[in-house]
């Protein structure tokens, strides 16, 4: 992640650090050796690739994403602020390895989807998915933007940092409305471009190149706000975190 990058240099000369910039060199040096690339929207790739590329990180993602820089940042406190939200029928998109499973409460939730399209991902998750107090959970391989579920089946919909990652972020958000009941929310804690303007230039400055060559192809500087409004979803609440470079976004369908 982008994040990663930005604040390890800020942190102790601890173990833990060092086997992050470790973990961050050998995915790029993978992606520059032929590993997984990401590039735009316009060169067309396919879910199933992007799938494989993701079943290389399965097995490591947690460190990355999960691990010792996510939480120097507070990146686990704005995931369990959103899941505390969840209620209901819910479906997360995106599960990956299902870093959130273990922050969903069972008393609140009565079933949970998650859907990613790596199985590998999705191997890890059915790991983590054991124990939870949750009695109907499924987990099943699915593109974001071609949901295999009725309309309004829903309560919540969750996507932690993932939206920056899919290849067609708005058809994705389409589809999260479509399957989103009338009185449900849509929880989002996604990269967006900041409202400081030296920062949010430096983000577009290297948004390219991280998108490239950061191991997972986030763009962190997507107008979340907008792309909400273009598929009809109304903004209920918005907590900033990061210099606004990150935030939980809390949707409801209609404008």
């Amino acid at each position: 992640m982008w994040w990663a990058h930005l604040v390890l240099t800020w942190l102790p000369a601890t173990p833990q650090r060092r086997d992050a910039l470790q973990l961050l060199s050998a995915a790029s040096a993978a992606v520059l050796a032929g590993g997984p690339t990401w590039a735009t929207d316009t060169d067309q790739r396919e879910p199933d690739r992007i799938g494989r590329a993701y079943d290389e990180y399965a097995a490591r993602y947690d460190a990355l994403d999960g691990g010792a820089v996510a939480e120097a940042v507070g990146v686990p406190a704005l995931r369990k602020a959103a899941i505390k939200q969840c209620a209901g029928d819910v479906l997360e998109v995106g599960v990956g390895t299902g870093l959130n499973l273990p922050f969903y409460d069972g008393r609140r939730v009565q079933s949970l989807t998650g859907v990613d399209l790596s199985r590998g991902m999705l191997a890890q998750a059915a790991e983590s998915a054991r124990g939870l107090a949750i009695r109907d959970v499924a987990l099943q391989q699915m593109d974001v933007a071609r949901l295999s579920f009725d309309d309004d089946s829903f309560d919540c919909v969750l996507d932690t940092f993932s939206l920056c990652v899919f290849p067609a972020p708005l058809a994705a958000l389409r589809e999260m409305r479509r399957v989103c009941r009338p009185q449900g929310r849509l929880l989002l804690v996604e990269h967006q471009r900041s409202e400081q303007g030296a920062l949010a230039a430096y983000q577009d400055a290297t948004a390219p190149v991280l998108a490239r060559f950061g191991g997972k192809g986030c763009v962190w500087n997507q107008d979340v706000d907008a792309l909400a409004r273009d598929v009809g979803l109304r903004l209920l609440g918005k907590e900033p975190a990061l210099l606004g470079t990150v935030a939980l976004f809390v949707f409801a369908p209609g404008k």
